[in-house]
This record gives C-alpha cells, structure tokens and sequence, in this order.
C-alpha cells in the first residue's frame, strides 16, 4: 500500500525558538486556508512536527491529537489501521464493510484499511479531521478524516540520509533525494527500510510476536510546470512490502465451560499460567509432518486417553485433522501453505502486506477559476496466519488472504470571486479483489469443522459535490455544501466447509448447492446491493477581532452499507445498511499574549443511525453439531453522542514551546432503539441491548508535550518529552436474553475492556550546522507501561477473550546527514 509522506511544510512546522506563533496553512476544506479561521476541527502537523513527537506513522497520531483512538491487531494483519475519532471507527478488516474514518494520500481515498500502517516517509502535511467530513470528502468520513500529503519535487537540488539503531535490534535507513532535471521539470525519490525483533516471546514458535522482519517502502515522483502553460502536473507512484510474526495476543478471559477448555484441558493450565502468550497451530501434528516434535508441554493440552489419536496425521477416527490446507481442492499459490512459504503456519504464525499505487495531481490555474484532476489506482496483497485465542492449541487458529485493486477519479472546478468561493466536483470510486478466509476453530476436536469464506467482489461509487462560502463582511461569513452519492456492492460468496479429507471436502454452506458434499459443482452465491445517500453541511463563522475566530456548523455523512461474506448464524441479516450521521458543533479559535498562545475549542452533538457494529460468533450445524468461528457487521440501533475538545500551545520564554490537548467524549445507544432478536433454547426472544456502552468511546484523551531547544553556537540542542493518556475503552459488549449465559457474558464484557493507560515518550538532538546533520537518542513508552490497542472476544463462542499488546519500552539512536539547499 502507499507509503506515507514526511517532511517539513505549512503545517504546526514552527521551530520552539520562534518568538511568535507562526500561522498554519491546512488543507481541510480541499483549499488552502489557514488553521485559525478555518471553521472545522482539525489538527495538523508537518514533517518537523512529526519527527519532534516521535510520530513515525498513523498508529502514532493517538499521542498527538485530541478524541483519537488508533490501534492494530485484531482480527487483521499489522498492517492494517484501526482509527477512531468522537468514538467512530471500524473493528475489522472485512472487505465488505468500511471504516468511519476516511484515509486520504494527495487527495486519493484509500479505500481499504489493511495497508494503511506504514511508517511516515517524506511528508508534507498531516492533518486530522474530527466530525463528519461527508461533503467534500464523500462516503466513510462519518467520524472524520486522516488526511496525508506527500513531498512534491522542488527546484533544489536537496536530500538526506538517515541511519538508526534500537533495542529489539531494531534498524532504520531511509533516505531522500530532489533532483531539478530542467527549469520546468523536476523529481524526487524517497526510500525507507526496518525491521525489528519480536516483543513478546511465545511458547512453540520460532519467532517472538510483534516482529517487523522486513518494511520497504520507495516513492518516486515527477512535478512538471512548463513556462507557457498554466498548468502543474505531479504524478508519483510508490511500492510498500511489510512482513513479520504477526500482532500478538493475551489471554484476558477463558470460559472452563467452553468446548475450547473441556477439549484441550486449559483452564487449569490457564489459572495455574495467567497472562499466556503464544500459540502454536498444528503444533501437535508437526512431528508427522517432519518439524520437531512438540514437548510434552503441549501434549498436556491433549485430553487424557487421545494423546495417541491427536498426535496422527488425518487419523480417520477425526476426519477433520491433517494440517492447514493439506487437502485444500484449490492448489492456487496464495491459498495453498505448503506451495507458499509465507503461509506455512506450522510452527510459525505470520503476515505481511505488498502493495503498489500510482497518484497524478492536474491542476489547470484559469485565474479565477481552477481545475482539478485527482486520479489514483492501487493494488494490494496481504495475508495473515493467526491464532485468534492466544492459546497453543489450534483453537482460533486460521489463516486469511485480502488481495483488492482500486481505481479512483475525481474532477474538481473551484472558484474565487471575491466574496464569493465555491469548489463542485464529481466523483468516481471502483474497486475488485477477492478475500479468504480459513477458519479452524476446534480443529482437533470431534466437533472441529473448519469453513473456508471464499468471495470475491466489485464495489463502485459515484458521487457529485457542491460547496461555496460567502463573505457578507470582512468578519461574517457563511457555508454551505451538498454532495450525493450512488453505491453498488455485488459479492459473489464461495464458503464451504469440512473440505479437509476426501470425500467430505467442497461441501457448500451457500447458495443453490449447500449442503451437498462434493458434487463438483461451484458453490455461488451472488449478492448484488445499492445504495445512495446524500451529506451535507450548512455553518456560520464570524471574526470577532484578526486574533478570535468562532463558528456553529452542522453536517451530515454516511458509512456504506453492504454484505457479509462469511456465515451469518441466525437472527442476524447477511447485508447490513449504510450508518447515518448528523451533528452540530460550535468552535473557537483564538491567539493570545501577543501571538504567544493559542487555543481552539470546539464542542458537538452527533446523532448516530443504523449503527454498524461487528460480532464475533460460533455457528454450528448438523448433529453432531460441527462448528466453526465467524465475524460479520450488524446494524445496532441509535447512538448519541457529545464532547468537547481543546487544543493550546504556548511560547512561555525564549526556546521553550508547550503543546497540549484533551478531549471528552459521552456517547450512549438510544434508549429502546436496539432490539434485537435472539435465540434462546430454539425460541426467539426479544432482547433490549440498548443499555450497553458505545465501543471504541474513551472518556478521556489527553496529550501534553514539552520542547525545549538550546543554541550552542551555531549548533542546537532540543530537549523534548510528551505524555499521552485515554482512559479505557469498551471493544465488545453483549447483553444476552438466556439465563444460563448472564455470567459468562459478564465476565466476557469485563475481560473485552481495556483499561486506560499512559505513556511517556523523550528525544534528545544535536544539530549540527556544518556539516549540516542531527543526532537523536529517543524512547518511547519510557516507564515500560502495559498497554493494549485491540480485543477479540469469543468468549461464549470459543471460549476465549484475548488482547493485543502494544509495544513494550523501545529506545534507540538516529543519525540524519542533509546535503544542497
């Protein structure tokens, strides 16, 4: 996927020693205006920024923005970016549903979140956008927006090399040349590598989890603006590949009623081993298939009398053991383990992620007019090999493989006329792939039936947008915009099931063809689905004085509906509605003490409908039952929510600069607006989940960073720390209408909340005048505190309810050398 830009620019790039607040120049309304009387909530951030708060790519954003909450893991690959803003988010990589934050790279949408965390190379700006930015940013921005723009080439002849070392045996290069090829045509090329080992060590595997073995990243890029033409012209095109062990997992609940514990025996291992880390997938095969052969310590896991049955290759006694993909009917490279090795997960869990995208920027100047073509294509690959329970047993344990192509075209035409400014445009969206998914959930167990979740599908959108400002004075002004967007999402599902051993393999759980065994006919089952919706935003901002700013603005955005590839157990719909979302906000935005401190403020009310929420599942079928674990999006009901938000930075003496920010967030269901039908006991009974918390809605987020620089001669030393903080966080939460569940559900609701955290994070540099470079001694998560960015919670389903850690202490040196201009 696209690699992430990084370097200085308009944005909050002001150096500590300045003796005023400089002004910021954002992007925000697809203009270029500035920050402090901009009438929306937004943070920005240019590459010194970035680099002075150790910000090195988006999962970073969460220690320097108000009411963001980012995290990894999960169900997905590293890669992908899980990013929450005012509580709106997207908790799984599902292909078929979208995130409520929209990710943009010099103006392209990016229209899959896997991918998306890579580290931050040669950028120009960042900015993150909070409240629904549906009108000039279209579909998916029902939260907000992360908006990312990279180094264009320049007329100097510039660059610079960096070089670092860390703890984990963690390595940098990175390095970016300008070259001006003639007056009017100029390049730049950007590239980065890293890798790092494992955080946390696993019992069973080869590696420790967490690695980074391998991150490439390269741009090139071309900017051509001919003398005699009114035109700009920049075309880039970038190559990112990413592979490591994988995110890791903890146990923070297990069920001893679960098939997982009274099949493997874990509980007392659980209570006698809390906080396990580590899983090994068909460790207790491996011995037959020529790895070493597992320790007696997983052969405890085994219950007692079946050592021998467990421990034998497709032992027909089990129909459904013999190995991750051993009898798979498609041999095509990217599914098959044993023709790939990067998805042999016998011994070894991993993933990894390549991608390639291509980006052409046309601007035509007409004076007052302007046009605009935004053009971007992309194509990815990733996979993951996961065990989900964090157990060494194959409990949990599979495999997924996302491969996506998109293409994307936007026409702007922006006027300026004096008083009056205007932006209209149309939008075209496409995008193909195809997404698998194998799921051994009780693999060595006799209720074991491993479902393969084939689809492909073709999603296209079509917007048109409309935007303008009028300035009734010098201080009053007013906006208005509408967009509308067309949607269609055909998926064409291919799920089978026990097709491990002959002659049960390729039998169908969808479509015509379900449930009949090995007919050798396709299992097809096409969906097709389309939607259109409108977003809007109507405001009014008024300068009070050149330093005060205020404004009141309301919007309104949606979040794409669809279908869910995998199996949908009942009550629940196989498609799913698009979510809605209005708001209003006021905001202020003021500098003070003769420019020396500024502060903005704004506070919002949402109205959230047709929730769209994830639900981790166990479906069963036939007698004796067979199971299997499944994900899908299901729409849950009304949500309403309010915040405040605050950002301050102060010049408080010569050199010194204080950065910080806070937010608070309520967000609460509707009362009786989420009913939902469950069965119980064979009936269906009516169940109010309306009383449940809001997922992904920290209270409290708050950051705080000190700068301080020192001249030593011509040299500078900076001194900088920063401290971010959110408090805890739902991920899952269930009510249940069955008696006989309420206390495994509880504990379920208990272990899928991450406590609230903070971390501290320092950097020291050294730069040199001449030669022109910069040493860095940094850490991060300097007080090493526990911190966890995601949750899978099967509780009642596998039995099981794990975590995802973040990153323990990390410290280390870079060493910058610049050269030209």
């Amino acid at each position: 996927m696209p690699a992430f830009g990084q370097d200085g620019a308009t944005a909050a790039s002001q150096h500590s020693g300045s003796t005023q607040l400089e002004d910021i120049v954002v992007t925000a309304r697809r203009t270029s205006e500035a920050l402090q009387t901009t009438p929306v909530a937004v943070t920005a951030f240019s590459n010194e920024a970035l680099v002075e708060r150790q910000v090195v790519q988006a999962t970073d954003l969460q220690r320097a923005a108000p009411a963001v909450s980012v995290g990894t893991g999960g169900t997905g690959p590293s890669s992908i970016l899980y990013i929450s803003i005012r509580g709106q988010a997207q908790n799984s990589p599902n292909s078929f549903s979208d995130n409520a934050v929209g990710i943009y790279i010099d103006g392209v949408y990016l229209g899959r979140a896997i991918g998306a965390n890579v580290g931050f190379l040669d950028l120009s700006s960042a900015e993150v956008l909070r409240g629904p930015q549906g009108t000039l940013f279209g579909r998916n921005t029902t939260g907000g927006a992360l908006n990312v723009t990279t180094n264009a080439p320049t007329d100097k002849f510039e660059g610079y090399m960096k070089v670092g070392y860390g703890n984990y045996d963690a390595n940098l290069f990175e390095g970016v040349l300008n070259l001006p090829l003639n007056p009017t045509l100029a390049a730049r090329f950007a590239g980065r590598y890293e890798d790092h080992k494992g955080y946390y060590p696993a019992p069973y595997l080869k590696n420790a989890l967490g690695s980074l073995d391998a991150s490439y990243l390269a741009r090139g890029s071309l900017k051509w603006e001919p003398d005699n033409l009114p035109v700009t012209w920049t075309v880039s095109g970038d190559y990112t590949e990413q592979h490591g062990s994988g995110p890791a997992f903890i146990v923070a609940g297990l069920n001893p009623a679960s098939p997982v514990a009274y099949y493997y025996g874990l509980a007392q291992h659980q209570q006698a081993n809390p906080g396990l880390i580590g899983v090994e997938p068909d460790a207790i095969l491996s011995g037959a298939l020529g790895f070493p052969v597992p320790s007696s310590d997983v052969r405890k896991f085994i219950p007692q009398g079946l050592e021998g049955p467990f421990t034998q290759f497709g032992n027909p006694a089990f129909p459904n053991f013999g190995g991750l993909l051993s009898n798979n009917p498609n041999t095509s490279y990217q599914y098959n383990a044993f023709g790939n090795p990067k998805l042999d997960q016998l011994g070894v869990l991993g993933d990894g992620t390549k991608g390639w995208s291509g980006t052409s920027n046309l601007v035509v100047d007409l004076g007052n007019l302007s046009i605009k073509s935004i053009t971007g294509y992309r194509k990815s690959r990733s996979f993951n090999v996961f065990n989900l329970s964090a157990l060494p047993t194959a409990a949990g344990a599979g495999y997924s493989v996302y491969r996506n192509r998109q293409f994307s075209q936007e026409l702007q035409l922006s006027g300026d006329f004096g008083a009056l400014h205007f932006i209209t445009g149309l939008y075209y969206f496409r995008e193909h792939g195809t997404e698998s998914t194998e799921a051994d959930t009780f693999e060595y167990t006799p209720i074991g039936s491993p479902v393969f979740n084939n689809a492909n599908y073709v999603q296209s959108s079509k917007g048109a947008f409309f935007q303008a400002n009028y300035n009734f004075t010098d201080a009053l002004r007013v906006t208005g915009g509408i967009r509308y967007t067309w949607d269609t999402r055909h998926i064409n599902r291919h799920n089978t099931n026990t097709w491990k051993v002959a002659p049960e393999f390729q039998t169908c759980v969808v479509g015509p063809n379900a449930g009949i065994p090995n007919t050798g006919d396709d299992c097809n089952n096409p969906e097709t689905v389309k939607f259109n919706y409108p977003a809007w935003t109507a405001g009014i901002d008024y300068r009070l004085s050149p330093d005060v700013f205020v404004y009141a603005k309301t919007s309104g955005a949606s979040m794409s509906g669809g279908y869910n590839s995998r199996p949908v157990p009942p009550p629940y719909s196989t498609s799913f509605k698009p979510e809605d979302v209005r708001d209003v906000e006021v905001g202020f935005k003021g500098e003070f003490l003769d420019r020396h401190l500024r502060t903005n403020l704004a506070a919002f009310y949402s109205w959230q409908s047709s929730v769209q929420r994830i639900v981790n599942a166990v479906v069963c079928e036939g007698t004796p039952p067979q199971c299997a674990s499944t994900q899908f999006v299901n729409n849950a009901g009304k949500v309403h929510t309010y915040g405040l938000e605050a950002e301050a930075t102060l010049l408080p003496w010569e050199g010194m600069r204080i950065e910080s920010s806070f937010a608070y967030l309520h967000a609460r269901y509707v009362s009786g607006s989420r009913f939902e039908n469950q069965l119980v006991g064979g009936a269906v009974v009516s169940v109010d989940r309306s009383g449940e918390p809001v997922p992904y809605s920290p209270k409290w987020t708050a950051n705080l960073g000190l700068t301080q620089d020192f001249d030593v001669g011509k040299d500078r030393l900076t001194l900088h720390g920063d401290y971010s903080y959110i408090s805890s966080r739902q991920f899952d939460f269930f009510t249940t209408g069955d008696p006989a569940q309420a206390a495994a559900v509880a504990i379920a609701n208990d272990a899928s909340r991450i406590r609230g955290y903070g971390l501290f994070n320092a950097v020291v540099t050294y730069a040199v005048t001449d030669p022109k470079m910069e040493i860095s001694v940094w850490a991060k998560n300097l007080t090493d505190k526990a911190n966890f960015t995601n949750v899978f919670n099967s509780y009642t389903g596998i039995g099981v309810t794990a975590q995802n850690p973040g990153p323990p202490r990390t410290y280390g040196f870079t060493l910058t050398y610049h050269w030209g201009e």
